[in-house]
C-alpha cells in the first residue's frame, strides 16, 4: 500500500470518527466513559466505534456473576477481560464504516501473489496498523477532548478475532516504532508496557 492510499484511508477514518463521535456525544450528554475502541473486522476493512461506561460494565458484570457462567467472572483478570471485551459493551457499534469497498478488497486480494494467504495476512496486519495510527490521531482532536472520561479512560483498536492483550501489544509495537508518540499514548490511556 502506497503512502498516498494510507493517508487517504487515515483521513477517511478520522473524518468518520469525528462525525460519529460528535453525533453520539450530542445524543448522550450525561454519559461518562472508561473506554473508546475501534472494533474492527480488518479483513473486510470494517471499523466499528464503541464506548462503554462504568455503570453499564457493572450491570453486565453483575448479570454474568449471577448466572450459571458466574464461575468465569471472579478473578481480577477475568473481570478486566470482560471490561475490555467490546462485544459486551452497552454502546458497541455506535457507528460502522467500511474503509475499502468490497470491489477494492477483491482487487487487492487478486493482485497479491498466490502464497497461501501470507501476503493477504500482511495486508490485513498493515490495515490494522493504519487503523491504530488513526485512533492515535483521533486522540489529538477537539472531539476527543469533548468525551466525558473517567480517570482511567483508555482507547484501543482491536480486531474481531484477537484478545485485548494483543491489541495493546500492537499499540505498544506502533509506539516503539514511533518513540515520539510515547507521551501521547500514555496520556490517552494506551498502556505502553
Amino acid at each position: 500500500m502506497n503512502q498516498t492510499k494510507k493517508e487517504e484511508i487515515k483521513k477517511t477514518l478520522l473524518d468518520f470518527t469525528i462525525k460519529a463521535v460528535e453525533k453520539f456525544l450530542k445524543e448522550n450528554p450525561s454519559l461518562k466513559f472508561y473506554a473508546f475502541a475501534y472494533d474492527c473486522y480488518a479483513e473486510y476493512a470494517e471499523v466499528n466505534l464503541g464506548f462503554n461506561t462504568e455503570k453499564a460494565f457493572k450491570k453486565k458484570l453483575k448479570n454474568y456473576q449471577t448466572r450459571e457462567i458466574s464461575r468465569y467472572y471472579q478473578t481480577a483478570s477475568e473481570i478486566e477481560k470482560l471490561k475490555y471485551n467490546t462485544k459486551d459493551w452497552e454502546y458497541q457499534y455506535i457507528d460502522t464504516t467500511y474503509i475499502l469497498t468490497e470491489e477494492q478488497l477483491t482487487k487487492i486480494f487478486n493482485d497479491l501473489p498466490a502464497d497461501n494467504y501470507v501476503s493477504w495476512k500482511k495486508f490485513v496486519k498493515k490495515l490494522m496498523e493504519i487503523f491504530c495510527e488513526c485512533l492515535v490521531d483521533f486522540t489529538k482532536t477537539e472531539t476527543y477532548n469533548k468525551i466525558p472520561k473517567t480517570m482511567d479512560f483508555m482507547v484501543f483498536c482491536i480486531d474481531h478475532d484477537e484478545n485485548f492483550e494483543n491489541a495493546i501489544e500492537r499499540l505498544k509495537m506502533l509506539n516503539q516504532s514511533r518513540p515520539v508518540r510515547n507521551k501521547v499514548l500514555s496520556k490517552v490511556g494506551i498502556r505502553c508496557f
